[in-house]
């Protein structure tokens, strides 16, 4: 019952949006040539999801999304490991985290164009660079903060190292490193569409890109709305797939979540 009336209040939510986006447009409060119609934009969405070329961009978009979230796992959930179960490292790497993690993706893009040119592999590797921060950190954080007692029983078992990481380290850590992956899976979609744009990279933000400078506004808002659909998509299989692999820690802690 309680996931029923989540879902009703969202959609709710939705439907108010969209109800005060139309009449925003519809009075005249902002001219329709700045701000097409909620209905207009919708209908034009319509058209443009019948076409191949859409589901071209969507698909290229996605993959890029999908290939960096998974670069962003293999490289900063085990360095995430290392740093945060050696102090000394934690300590030696904190200020150097900080200051990388501080830099404006945006700041970064002429940068990585002139290395890598406006291709799929220059916005997978700002993605990665961008988006990787916040698994990074939970991860640190995670793997701070197994009890010492824990570890003083695995050694009373003599567990190996190997075992120890597993069975012990890793599960404690385990919701840590699911909230910094759901930011993180966010994030990515988020520049790659952003970097697809500004440098006319392929993908749906390349296609974004065309629509703006032939001055058609209602494709642009009708894309941008697409990407909001696909980005709701991305965070209720998240949750779905949370749902299952925490499905022992919601049971331990009765916080259970409903996609």
């Amino acid at each position: 019952m309680p996931s029923i009336r989540r879902t009703a209040l969202g959609a709710l939510g939705a439907a108010g949006t969209l109800a005060a986006w139309e009449l925003t447009s519809r009075t005249g409060l902002v001219p329709e040539t700045s701000l097409p119609s909620a209905s207009a934009a919708l209908g034009h969405l319509a058209t443009e999801l019948v076409q191949a070329r859409t589901w071209a961009q969507t698909g290229r978009t996605l993959a890029q999304a999908a290939l960096a979230l998974l670069l962003c796992v293999a490289i900063n959930i085990p360095l995430g490991m290392l740093i945060g179960r050696i102090p000394a490292l934690e300590a030696y790497t904190r200020s150097t985290i900080n200051f990388l993690r501080s830099i404006p993706g945006l700041a970064l893009i002429p940068l990585f164009v002139l290395f890598l040119g406006a291709q799929p592999s220059m916005v997978v590797l700002l993605t990665v660079f961008v988006a990787g921060w916040p698994l990074l950190i939970s991860t640190i954080e995670g793997a701070r903060s197994v009890e010492p007692v824990s570890l003083d029983m695995a050694r009373s078992f003599r567990l190996s190292r190997t075992r120890t990481l597993l069975q012990v380290v890793v599960p404690a850590a385990g919701p840590f490193i699911v909230t910094g992956l759901q930011i993180t899976t966010v994030v990515t979609l988020l520049v790659v569409v952003g970097s697809e744009l500004i440098v006319s990279a392929p993908g749906l933000g390349q296609q974004m890109a065309v629509a703006n400078a032939a001055g058609d506004g209602l494709s642009l808002f009708a894309l941008s709305v697409w990407t909001g659909v696909l980005g709701v998509a991305v965070n209720i299989a998240f949750r779905s797939a949370e749902n299952k692999v925490m499905a022992w820690h919601h049971a331990a802690t009765g916080n259970g979540r409903k996609a």
